[in-house]
């Protein structure tokens, strides 16, 4: 758990509960962040950057992920009424929505069906469509795509052995989980503010075991129900020119897909630009 996190459950009309954690200002500028895979809502916390903008960081746990209530057989699609009940719940009119990795295609989908609530959206070293072919053999963790779509019980058999090393030797499990970055994203891992605070992450979005971390990436890989080129809000496209996981094309794609895109890239950063670049994202999303 991240230190300085406040750290929340909202109780959904249907009875799930989904987890949160915030930094920042309560009464800040609030933004939802919705995290990659395999991770959850503790893996990036923005501690004084969040503070010194006024922005109210709340990063949130998908159905199934670390504090939050399994939803068998969701889609992509189906996120937008969990976040709009969230919101509610938290007493927010307008937001802003940022997605890194898999997590910007949830991004996406707010903006499609909130998008009279959502001020800006960031898409941050975000993947491509997934659920669409060719996208997936671009990313250098393609194995464990292939697997979560053609055996998921070995998938979760995966994440869950590695959720237990992970409690037993986070030092180990760092190794593990990161063993195939590339080297600039492996000088960002290794520092001892990021490494061992993703490995506690990890721990914490396995809490129920795999299975949640698979089912999102199946709902990744699956029909996402709706169509991300219909979407009219201003999206930023946060990138790293040496992203290895969501290689430059993925972001290409979103520039020419989305009617008002805004890219920004990053030429020295690859996949994890997001731990040297949080002021730079939330002053897109500010703007």
């Amino acid at each position: 758990m991240v230190a300085d996190a406040r750290v929340g459950v909202a109780r959904l009309r249907d009875g799930r509960a989904l987890a949160y954690a915030e930094w920042g200002p309560a009464d800040g500028w609030p933004v939802l962040h919705f995290h990659g895979v395999p991770d959850g809502r503790f893996s990036w916390g923005g501690g004084s950057v969040c503070a010194d903008r006024g922005v109210r960081l709340i990063a949130v746990d998908r159905p199934g992920v670390g504090g939050s209530d399994p939803r068998p057989g969701r889609s992509v699609a189906d996120w937008p009424a969990d976040v709009e009940d969230l919101a509610e719940r938290l007493e927010l009119d307008r937001f802003a929505v940022s997605g890194w990795s898999a997590g910007g295609a949830y991004a996406l989908a707010c903006a499609q069906e909130l998008r009279t609530r959502i001020a800006a959206v960031a898409l941050v070293s975000a993947a491509g469509r997934l659920d669409l072919p060719g996208f997936v053999e671009q990313m250098s963790t393609a194995a464990t795509w292939r697997l979560a779509a053609r055996v998921p019980s070995a998938m979760t058999f995966a994440y869950s052995t590695l959720a237990r090393l992970a409690r037993r030797s986070p030092g180990t499990a760092q190794r593990v989980l990161f063993s195939g970055v590339s080297k600039v994203d492996r000088a960002v891992i290794d520092r001892r503010d990021v490494g061992p605070r993703l490995v506690s992450a990890y721990v914490e979005a396995t809490r129920l075991g795999g299975r949640g971390l698979t089912e999102d990436m199946r709902a990744v890989l699956s029909p996402w129900g709706f169509d991300p080129a219909e979407i009219s809000l201003p999206v930023h496209v946060i990138h790293g020119r040496r992203d290895t996981v969501a290689p430059p094309a993925h972001a290409e794609y979103w520039i020419e897909t989305l009617k008002a895109a805004h890219p920004v890239w990053i030429d020295d950063a690859g996949h994890f630009l997001i731990e040297e670049n949080v002021g730079k994202i939330l002053d897109a999303l500010a703007a």
